[in-house]
């Protein structure tokens, strides 16, 4: 690679490039494992690519703004408190 190709890939905005797996974890403030539990419940959009889960920074911030304000972590103990 070239430094001008290189410079033209560190260039991409970042709303434009595919984030990692970690990257999107990182993002939303949240653990991998939950993160792809969010993708298969498809909450999350994320594709594959080359074995590895890629996702749009756009993607993750629809499902941030879709997200519930309050959290219902009812149930997460098991009291309900």
């Amino acid at each position: 690679m070239t430094m001008r190709e290189k410079l033209e890939v560190d260039s991409v905005p970042a709303g434009d490039r595919l984030l990692t797996l970690r990257e999107a974890a990182d993002v939303l403030r949240l653990s991998t494992r939950t993160v792809r539990e969010y993708v298969q419940r498809r909450e999350i959009k994320g594709r594959i690519i080359g074995k590895r889960w890629r996702f749009r920074r756009a993607d993750l911030d629809a499902f941030f703004e879709n997200a519930p304000s309050a959290w219902d972590f009812a149930g997460k103990r098991g009291d309900g408190d």
